[in-house]
C-alpha cells in the first residue's frame, strides 16, 4: 500500500511539473505586448519637466515607454509593496498569494481579496476585454507562467508600468508623475511613489484630483509595507509619513504655450524642447509684474525671448502677458511683425565700419532732406534736435535717427542694409529696397522678436551665425557671416554707457552691474518698443506693446522694454558670472578729439577735449594738426555747421567754431535737378539717351552711377540713358563733401 501512494505522488508531481513548466508553452503571449507602445504627443522643457501633454487618439495621455532602468528603486519597492511582494519570486502565478486569498475569501463568504501578480495583471491589460471565465482566467495565467519563463523581471515590470492607468486620462507612470506632480521619474519621493502606486488597483476611486484623502490611507500601508519589508529605513519611512502630498492641478501642463503652439504649428511632434522650464516661470513673472505697472499706460502686452549663444537655443519663449487674456494673448509677440525703430541701427552702422568708418567718425548730425521717388524725406531725432559733430560711437550709443539715416544714404542706400538683414535670418523683409527706403535703419520695416533676438547673437558670437531652435538635440550648422572685429566694436559701443548718455542719462535701466550690450527701439507714436543685448552667453529679445497697435502713452524702449530686460539679464546672472566676448586681436585704443574725431598724439596740438576709442590696427583716424584748432582751441568745423553753432543747441559751447562760408564752397548739382522725367525720343539725335552731368562749387568732382557708364566728351562727363530709374553722385575729395541726384527714364 505505501508503494502505491508513493507511486501516487510521484506521478502527480510528474503531472504537476509538467503543467509547470510544459502547460504555459501551449499559449502564445498576447500579440500586443510585442507592439511598441505609442506616446501621445508631449512636449518637455529641456530637464524632462512636461510642458504640455496631448491626448492620443484612445483618449489617454500617454508617455514614453518606461525603460527597466529608467525605474527608481523606490518607485520599484512601492509598487511590489502595493501589487506584488514575492515579484522577484514566484513563476509569474503566486500559489501562496492564490492559497491566502482562497482563505480570506472562503472565511469572508465573499471576495475580500486577490492574487493577481504583476504578470497577470500585464497580460490582462493587453488582452482585449472578454467575459471572466474559468477558461479565460486559466490560459491568462498561463501565459503569465511562460511570460516569467522567457521575460526578465525588470522588463516585465517596466511593461506594467508603461501600460497600466492611473486615471484621469493618464497612461502609464511616466504620465502620471508628470502629471500629478509634474516631475519625471528620479524625481519622486518616497511619498510620491507610495501614492502612484496605491492608484492602479481603483483609478476611480483612488482619484488624486478629486478625493486625495480617499487614497491616503492605501499610500501609508503601502509605506507601512515598504518599511516592514526593509525597503525603507525608520528615518525614511517617517519622513514620507510626515510628506504632505501636493497634487497638481494637470489638464494636460500649459507651460511655455506661446512656443509649445508655435512648435505643433511647424508640425512639430513630441520632443524635448530647448526651454528651461523655471527660466520661463520666473520671465512670465518679470512680465506680469512689469506690464502691472505699465497698465496705466495704455502697455497691454510684452514679449521676452532667451537665446543661448553658444547652441542658439532657445531658453525661453514667452509671447504675451498671459496666454488666457482676453485682449489678445493667444498672439505671439516673439513671432508676430512688429516694427522694431533704432533696433535696426547697429547693422547700419557695422557695415559702415566694414566700409571704412571707425567708431571716431564723425557725423554731421543737422537737418536733412532726402529727395525719395514718393517724396521728400527728412528724418528727426526723438529729441526733436540736432546735435551737430557726433562720433559713430555716440551717434549710435545715444541712437540719433538723423546720423543713422545719414550713414545708411553714404552706404549707397537702403539695398546694403536690407540685404545684410535678410542674410541675418529676418524672414519679414520680402519688399524690394525702394519699398523702404532710407528709414529702414530707424525701423520702418516689421520684423519679428525672435528673429532680430537673434541677428543680435551673431554679434555677440562676434559675426558667427547660429539658427535659433525650439528642439533640442543636434549640432546647429554655423558660419561666419559678419568680420569678427567689427562686430566686437558694435558689441563695445553698445556696452559703453557713456557713449549713450545724453539720450538716455547715466543710470538708466541699460545700466547693469557688469558688461552688457543693450539697444533699444521705438516706433511712431510709441506703438512699439524695444530692447535687445547681449553678455557672451546669453542674448535677450524684449517687445512691449498692445496687440491691437494701439499707441503707448509716451513709453520707449528705456522705460517700457529695457526695465524687462533688466530683471532678466539679472536673473541669467545672479548665479552665473556675467562674460564679455573675447576681444580679438589687431584691436588698439587709441586718444581722439570727439569734436573733430581725429588721433591726438604726442605731436599733436593740446586739445581742450579727448577721449579713448578703440580702432582696428589698419585703420585708425588721422592725426590731429594744428589746423583742425584756432588760436583759443576752439576746434574749426567745416562751414555747413556754421548755423547749429550759433543755435542754443550747440551742446559743446565755445569749444568749437565753424568755417567761414568762404573756405568751403557748397557743391551742388547743377544738372540733372533730382528727380527729373526723360522720355527718349528716336527723332533725337543720340534717341535723347545722351546727358550731360554738371555740378558747381569744385572744379575736381568725381562722378559715379551704379546703373550707367560715365563716359566723357573733351573732358565732360556724360551718360547713355536706359529706361528706369538711375541714381548720381558727385565727390569732392579735397572737402570730402558728397551730393547726389537721380533721374528716371521712360521709353517714347
Amino acid at each position: 500500500m505505501r508503494r502505491r501512494w508513493l507511486k501516487i505522488t510521484l506521478l502527480a508531481l510528474i503531472l504537476a511539473a509538467a503543467g509547470w513548466w510544459g502547460l504555459p508553452w501551449c499559449v502564445s503571449l498576447p500579440e500586443s505586448l510585442s507592439e511598441p507602445v505609442e506616446s501621445s504627443p508631449i512636449y518637455l522643457a529641456r530637464d524632462g519637466t512636461p510642458l504640455r501633454h496631448l491626448l492620443g487618439e484612445d483618449g489617454t495621455r500617454r508617455a514614453m515607454p518606461v525603460l527597466p532602468n529608467e525605474i527608481p528603486q523606490m518607485l520599484r519597492h512601492a509598487v511590489l509593496a502595493a501589487e506584488d511582494k514575492r515579484f522577484d519570486s514566484h513563476g509569474g502565478i503566486d500559489l501562496l498569494a492564490i492559497a491566502r486569498a482562497a482563505w480570506d475569501n472562503a472565511r469572508s463568504e465573499r471576495i475580500v481579496s486577490g492574487a493577481s501578480t504583476i504578470h497577470q495583471q500585464l497580460i490582462k491589460n493587453a488582452t482585449e476585454k472578454q467575459t471572466r471565465t474559468f477558461q479565460v482566467k486559466l490560459r491568462e495565467a498561463l501565459q503569465a507562467r511562460r511570460m516569467a519563463m522567457t521575460m526578465p523581471r525588470d522588463t516585465v515590470l517596466a511593461a506594467y508600468l508603461t501600460r497600466i492607468p492611473f486615471g484621469n486620462n493618464l497612461t502609464g507612470i511616466r504620465a502620471a508623475a508628470s502629471g500629478y506632480f509634474h516631475k519625471p521619474l528620479a524625481d519622486l519621493s518616497p511619498a510620491e511613489c507610495a501614492l502612484l502606486a496605491a492608484i492602479p488597483q481603483s483609478p476611480a476611486r483612488f482619484n488624486p484630483l478629486r478625493q486625495l484623502e480617499a487614497i491616503l490611507p492605501r499610500q501609508r500601508a503601502i509605506l507601512d509595507k515598504m518599511h516592514a519589508l526593509g525597503w525603507l529605513d525608520d528615518e525614511a519611512h517617517r519622513a514620507a509619513l510626515a510628506q504632505p502630498i501636493v497634487i497638481q492641478r494637470f489638464s494636460g501642463g500649459f507651460a511655455a504655450p506661446h512656443a509649445v503652439d508655435w512648435l505643433r504649428g511647424q508640425g512639430a511632434g513630441s520632443g524635448r524642447t530647448t526651454i528651461d522650464f523655471q527660466l520661463q516661470e520666473h520671465i512670465e513673472t518679470i512680465i506680469g509684474q512689469r506690464i502691472a505697472v505699465l497698465r496705466g499706460k495704455n502697455v497691454g502686452h510684452a514679449a521676452v525671448v532667451v537665446l543661448h549663444n553658444a547652441t542658439g537655443e532657445v531658453l525661453a519663449l514667452a509671447g504675451s502677458r498671459d496666454f488666457r487674456a482676453a485682449d489678445g494673448g493667444q498672439l505671439n509677440g516673439a513671432w508676430e511683425p512688429r516694427s522694431p525703430g533704432s533696433a535696426l541701427k547697429p547693422f547700419t552702422y557695422l557695415l559702415a565700419l566694414e566700409r571704412g568708418f571707425t567708431p571716431a567718425s564723425i557725423i554731421a548730425d543737422l537737418p536733412v532732406e532726402f529727395t525719395t521717388s514718393t517724396g521728400t524725406y527728412k528724418p528727426e531725432n526723438y529729441a526733436l534736435r540736432s546735435f551737430g559733430p557726433m562720433t559713430l560711437r555716440h551717434a549710435l550709443g545715444n541712437s540719433l535717427n538723423i546720423s543713422a539715416v545719414k550713414v545708411l544714404h553714404e552706404l549707397g542706400g537702403a539695398k546694403v542694409l536690407l540685404e545684410r538683414l535678410q542674410q541675418l535670418g529676418l524672414s519679414t523683409l520680402t519688399e524690394d529696397a525702394e519699398h523702404y527706403g532710407l528709414g529702414l535703419t530707424i525701423g520702418n520695416a516689421p520684423v519679428r522678436l525672435l528673429e532680430l533676438t537673434n541677428a543680435y547673437a551673431t554679434l555677440a558670437r562676434l559675426g558667427v551665425q547660429k539658427p535659433w531652435r525650439l528642439v533640442l538635440g543636434g549640432e546647429s550648422a554655423e558660419k561666419r557671416l559678419l568680420p569678427e572685429k567689427e562686430c566686437f566694436l558694435i558689441a563695445d559701443i553698445l556696452s559703453d554707457a557713456q557713449a549713450r548718455e545724453m539720450s538716455f542719462g547715466s543710470w538708466s535701466a541699460l545700466r547693469l552691474p557688469f558688461r552688457c550690450a543693450a539697444k533699444t527701439g521705438t516706433s511712431t507714436s510709441f506703438r512699439d518698443n524695444w530692447t535687445l543685448g547681449f553678455t557672451a552667453d546669453f542674448t535677450v529679445g524684449v517687445w512691449v506693446g498692445n496687440f491691437d497697435n494701439s499707441p503707448m502713452q509716451d513709453v520707449s524702449g528705456v522705460t517700457g522694454a529695457a526695465p524687462i530686460f533688466r530683471d532678466v539679464m539679472l536673473h541669467l546672472h545672479a548665479h552665473r558670472a556675467a562674460k564679455w566676448p573675447a576681444q580679438p586681436a589687431g584691436l588698439v585704443r587709441a586718444r581722439i578729439d570727439p569734436r573733430t574725431g581725429k588721433r591726438l598724439t604726442p605731436q599733436a596740438p593740446p586739445a581742450r577735449l579727448s577721449r579713448e576709442d578703440l580702432f582696428t590696427e589698419e585703420n585708425l583716424p588721422p592725426v590731429a594738426s594744428a589746423a583742425d584748432y584756432d588760436a583759443q582751441g576752439r576746434a574749426i568745423l567745416p562751414r555747413e555747421y556754421a548755423a547749429w553753432v550759433r543755435s542754443a543747441e550747440n551742446w559743446l559751447g565755445d569749444l568749437v567754431t565753424a568755417a567761414s562760408e568762404e573756405l568751403r564752397p557748397v557743391l551742388r548739382i547743377t544738372h540733372p535737378v533730382a528727380g527729373t522725367v526723360i522720355r527718349l525720343d528716336p527723332d533725337l539725335p543720340n534717341g535723347g539717351r545722351k546727358m550731360l552731368l554738371q555740378a558747381a562749387g569744385s572744379s575736381a568732382v568725381k562722378w559715379s552711377c551704379p546703373t550707367l557708364k560715365i563716359e566723357f566728351d573733351a573732358g565732360i562727363p556724360f551718360v547713355m540713358l536706359a529706361p528706369g530709374r538711375h541714381e548720381f553722385e558727385a565727390h569732392d575729395e579735397a572737402t570730402a563733401q558728397r551730393v547726389r541726384t537721380f533721374v528716371i527714364v521712360h521709353e517714347e
